[in-house]
């Protein structure tokens, strides 16, 4: 379809002008209206993507209306002081647009506006005019729709009707009959928006009502009939006045009566107007967010494409190089499938290269891909040739997918801004840049818009985009390096590493020798991915949903009536308003009592209501969260299931995974393990899981010194029997009190570990808090090594304002944020850090031994998952005994502790 947009753009000017709070250049010139303007036109354009579009102004001459009546617009305010110096730029933004400006003097814009619309009908499917007057509304008709964007308010044929109460042909005699106050138009006096309707509903216009005007009195329903036709008897000669000066005149501009459809298509904005304008008006970041972008100039850098006459001075010259700076531009987020659009390369401040390969708007500038690649290889296959970038992971994959092993990965600034400050939410380029590099990146978002990917922007513009993230991925390099080097570093006595002769206690260790190559192996093991039984995932879904059924069915038997379970506020009222469930104490929201997990797990054990209600949930989570999400990640390529491990998110140092989140698929119940059945080996291969064994305790017996913790494992005795042995005493007569014990033993224990207060261990195991404060004041007077390691750090976190791991990795007390936590969320993750860190970094360890390890038997043995501390490896089934030892080998090595790290290990065909 051919589509005409038609803007009215005085009435975005005053729109702008009120919309947006005064504002200044640095040169003193007012810009909030144009600066309101011009994100206005942006948006319009990425919105609408038009094809054909003009803009209409008004000028400042008076009309032919004007000399119709001398009080038109008479009762306008003056122009507002801070608008009048910004006027002649809204022409200006039009222009660098690329967008026809139609204005004549003595002609208003509306008139201008009808007559293209009466002229242009025929040329195209649609016209829109873009505005919030009504007075364009006469100008609907089947070809024809006024559209109010800041509302989003469409108005054709019906629109005009439910608005109005007319007819689109009848708005002229509708605004006739009630007048226009913001025009001045005098209507008649009295007449309002409803007797209008009436009377044209009864006379259906203006001329047969006046032609008939001694039959108004007897207009049914029409609220003082013999008034209004008095009234309207002794205003003829004002309808006639309002009459003209409401009708728009489409025959006033004749050369608006000529024009043609090809006249206002669209061929994207003016560089050589935008680029100065917006710079003078100091709009530069919204030069990123031109239809289909725009080359920017930015100030002190050169960025090249390279071109096939370039490239073999470029190959030798990046051959000689001892390091540079990588960037993939690729047309999807995916490393396994994505097309490579290109690649940006830099190794000094200010310069950047860009090697086009997917580029779909110019295809002239492409490089041979094939051959290009094979120049390339030697250079980003060779490890002594240094590599530096942000989020290599992902690169290194999409250059393995495209048949490029990349080596000599030595800088990722994501990693090295993790490691630095592990608590800041962002950790990508465009945030590192503007906050070590003091710039202000392009967006992915502003340049792509609507373009449906990166490979269709202009290359001019995808260029400069490219290069700049490698160049300041080069810059930051040596920032964030000082920034590691700075913190310090300190002799670690207490702990081994196999391979390594002196361990450095400081967060430069962390990066270099934990983080760092551990991206490879994750990226191997993403690649890897894990082989999903489709059909028992479909027959569990199926199973789930007729449970589901059931509970639903009993719920809503117990609650007497029917409601929807997935709706807190329905709930609520069931639970407390009919069933009079006390809520005394409980949390509130705005909607109500809560009904929120923690809300319902207090009341489960009196409730049957309540306990049916979490066990739905439950059902209903694992039912959409993976039964049915894991089918559709399922890749259309391998057949497998290819998680992405995020490496910089997790302020403990754990990763975390997404498409599929690993980490949270339960296994303290037997349908969450069920889940785990779906995950199963190859044929003629076998899963093996090996799990640290109770690593976060025996990691504090290590750095707490305490002597009875470290007996234990010295003994190889069972930490929780013990403990429950010590501080529940008694006589253990029974398995099933052994292991009740035990289980409160473990509640114990590792709620020690997290910080756990009396209150919340009351809660987890159903006693008082004065029986959970016994307990975990026992814990100490049995284990008082752990009580005085856990002031020293609470002392050290106040001094240093940092604690950190065996091995530097460091959580900075201030940085946490507390938002919507309790008060002592930060002292209890302060406590923590140093034991789920370590945790986090022993494993990470391990699996960067592993992979070195494994890498000589190819496809006989594999990483497949990591989730928290549990490794699991596919591996061939003929070997799998062999390779067991190796893996227990160089978990329980990867660290010499005071006491022994142990790995269970479980093999079968399916995870679960």
């Amino acid at each position: 379809m051919k589509t005409l947009y038609l803007v009215d753009g005085s009435g975005y000017i005053f729109r702008a002008f009120y919309a947006v709070a005064p504002l200044s250049n640095s040169a003193g010139l007012p810009t909030n209206a144009v600066l309101g303007f011009t994100k206005m036109m942006l948006k319009l354009l990425r919105d609408v993507s038009a094809e054909y579009i003009a803009i209409t102004f008004d000028r400042p001459e008076p009309t032919f209306r004007h000399e119709m009546y001398s009080e038109y617009k008479a009762n306008r305010a003056e122009c507002p002081a801070e608008l009048i110096p910004q006027m002649p730029y809204f022409r200006s933004i039009a222009q660098a647009l690329n967008i026809p400006v139609l204005e004549q003097a003595g002609v208003e814009a509306d008139d201008i506006l009808a007559t293209l619309a009466k002229r242009l009908r025929g040329e195209c499917d649609k016209i829109i005019v873009v505005s919030g007057d009504k007075d364009l509304c006469q100008l609907v008709d089947d070809h024809v729709q006024v559209w109010e964007p800041m509302r989003d308010i469409q108005y054709d044929r019906k629109g005009v009707l439910e608005k109005f109460g007319v007819n689109p042909d009848q708005i002229v005699d509708y605004l006739t009959l009630i007048g226009d106050t913001s025009d001045n138009v005098p209507g008649i006096k009295g007449i309002g928006p409803k007797t209008a309707e009436a009377l044209l509903a009864y006379f259906t216009s203006l001329d047969e009502m006046i032609s008939r005007v001694d039959e108004i009195h007897t207009v049914p329903g029409l609220r003082g009939a013999a008034s209004v036709e008095e009234k309207i008897k002794n205003s003829l000669d004002a309808i006639a006045l309002s009459k003209k000066l409401v009708t728009l005149d489409a025959e006033i501009a004749p050369w608006a009566r000529s024009a043609l459809l090809e006249d206002f298509k669209y061929k994207g904005p003016d560089p050589e107007r935008a680029i100065p304008l917006f710079q003078e008006l100091e709009f530069d970041k919204l030069l990123s967010q031109l239809p289909g972008g725009v080359a920017v100039p930015l100030k002190g850098k050169s960025f090249e494409i390279v071109t096939k006459e370039f490239l073999p001075s470029f190959i030798e010259t990046l051959a000689s190089l001892p390091a540079f700076a990588i960037d993939t531009e690729t047309d999807s987020l995916d490393p396994l499938t994505c097309g490579l659009v290109g690649i940006s390369i830099s190794w000094e401040e200010g310069r950047g290269y860009f090697l086009p390969f997917g580029v779909q708007s110019d295809t002239e500038v492409n490089l041979p891909k094939g051959e290009t690649l094979d120049l390339l290889r030697p250079i980003l296959e060779d490890p002594e040739i240094k590599k530096c970038g942000l989020n290599l992971k992902y690169d290194l994959g999409v250059l393995r997918t495209h048949g490029v092993e990349m080596k000599g990965i030595a800088f990722d600034s994501m990693l090295a801004s993790y490691v630095i400050n592990p608590d800041r939410r962002q950790h990508g380029l465009s945030a590192l840049t503007k906050v070590h590099l003091k710039e202000t990146m392009v967006e992915y978002t502003d340049l792509v818009g609507k373009l449906g990917g990166i490979q269709f922007v202009q290359p001019e513009p995808l260029k400069d985009y490219a290069c700049h993230d490698a160049e300041a991925s080069w810059r930051l390099w040596s920032v964030l390096q000082t920034l590691l080097d700075d913190a310090g570093t300190e002799p670690v006595t207490d702990v081994t590493l196999r391979g390594v002769d002196r361990v450095e206690r400081a967060p430069a260790f962390v990066f270099k020798q934990i983080e760092l190559p551990l991206l490879t192996v994750l990226e191997e093991m993403e690649r890897n991915g894990i082989r999903i039984d489709v059909e028992l995932l479909t027959s569990m879904s199926e199973e789930f949903q007729g449970e589901l059924i059931i509970l639903e069915q009993r719920i809503q038997e117990l609650a007497g009536e029917e409601f929807n379970l997935n709706s807190p506020k329905q709930l609520s009222s069931i639970l407390f308003e009919k069933l009079m469930i006390p809520s005394k104490g409980l949390k509130k929201t705005t909607s109500g009592i809560s009904t929120d997990a923690s809300v319902l797990e207090k009341l489960a054990p009196t409730h049957e209501i309540v306990r049916k209600i979490l066990e739905y949930r439950e059902l209903f989570k694992l039912r959409s969260t993976y039964l049915e999400s894991l089918k559709s990640l399922v890749s259309e390529k391998t057949g497998r299931i290819h998680t992405s491990y995020n490496q910089a998110v997790a302020a403990t140092g754990r990763l975390s995974s997404s498409d599929p989140n690993l980490q949270n698929i339960p296994i303290r119940n037997p349908r969450g393990r069920k889940i785990r059945q779906a995950f199963r080996a190859d044929d003629g291969f076998l899963l093996l899981s090996a799990d640290y064994s109770q690593i976060e305790l025996r990691i504090l017996a290590h750095i707490s010194g305490d002597k009875n913790l470290r007996e234990t494992y010295y003994r190889n005795e069972d930490i929780h029997l013990s403990t429950a042995k010590e501080l529940l005493g008694g006589t253990i007569s029974t398995e099933s009190e052994l292991k009740e014990l035990r289980r409160i033993a473990k509640t114990i224990n590792f709620g020690i570990v997290y910080g756990m207060s009396a209150f919340r261990l009351a809660n987890e195991l159903g006693i008082s808090r004065t029986a959970a404060n016994d307990y975990i004041e026992g814990y100490f007077r049995r284990y008082p090594g752990v009580r005085v390691y856990f002031d020293e750090q609470e002392r050290l976190a106040e001094e240093r304002g940092y604690v950190e791991t065996i091995f530097g990795r460091r959580r900075y007390l201030q940085e946490i944020d507390t938002t919507g936590r309790d008060q002592g969320y930060a002292v209890r993750s302060v406590l923590n850090a140093p034991i789920q860190g370590s945790a986090a970094d022993i494993i990470k360890l391990a699996m960067n031994r592993l992979y070195n390890r494994l890498k000589p038997l190819g496809n006989e043995a594999r990483m497949a998952l990591q989730v928290h501390d549990e490794l699991v490896f596919e591996i061939r089934a003929d070997r799998i005994e062999e390779i067991k030892e190796l893996i227990v080998q160089e978990m329980e090595q990867a660290v010499t502790l005071t006491v022994p790290l142990k790995v269970d290990v479980k093999v079968g065909e399916r995870w679960g």
